[in-house]
């Protein structure tokens, strides 16, 4: 009697037990969707990353090429008066393009860039820049640095000019801007 109850309650879980299969698919399910969408948000993230690492490496590199394209047309500049900043006119071929330091502070990046004078650099001073001739989104300016002291003009040699190069660029929504220092001898 004892050992037909057993049976009879061995009959009854596991007739009871039918449900529990499909609980545990669902919660699998469920856990294998977790997964997925964790999974989903990490790609769309690291995509986001390369996206902005690429947009970064484009806009350095045209800051960069802006900045060097002022450094050519300096070196490839034969006429004095073009390389000296106060003496560039309307229709000098670097007009645009270079500027004199300010005398005070010569190492001042945003007085020397502050093109229109209104004490600070903005994107109005970046629009007077001169526009690159590879790519119309990259400006360029070149700073002439005021002659140091005691470096005066001797009859065996010339004196020794420098300059400050600035390449900036929006390109792709990115802002970028690249200053190379040149000496040239005159």
């Amino acid at each position: 009697m004892i050992s037909e109850t057993v049976k009879r309650y061995k009959m009854k879980s596991i007739a009871n037990q039918e449900g529990v299969a499909i609980v545990t698919v669902l919660l699998l399910l469920m856990l294998l969707i977790l997964v997925g969408v964790t999974a989903t948000k990490t790609v769309i993230n690291e995509k986001r990353i390369v996206r902005s690492e690429a947009v970064f490496e484009q806009s350095f590199f045209f800051a960069e090429a802006g900045a060097l394209e002022g450094v050519q047309k300096l070196e490839n500049e034969t006429k004095p008066e073009e390389l000296l900043a106060p003496l560039i006119e309307a229709t000098s071929n670097n007009e645009g393009l270079l500027v004199a330091a300010n005398e005070e502070e010569p190492k001042d990046d945003e007085i020397n860039l502050d093109k229109d004078a209104d004490g600070d650099f903005d994107k109005d001073d970046v629009a007077l820049a001169q526009v690159s001739d590879t790519n119309p989104e990259t400006k360029r300016v070149v700073v002439q640095m005021p002659i140091p002291p005691g470096s005066s003009l001797g009859l065996g040699s010339s004196r020794l000019y420098e300059y400050m190069s600035y390449g900036m660029t929006e390109a792709n929504g990115g802002d970028s801007m690249i200053k190379i220092g040149y000496r040239k001898r005159f």
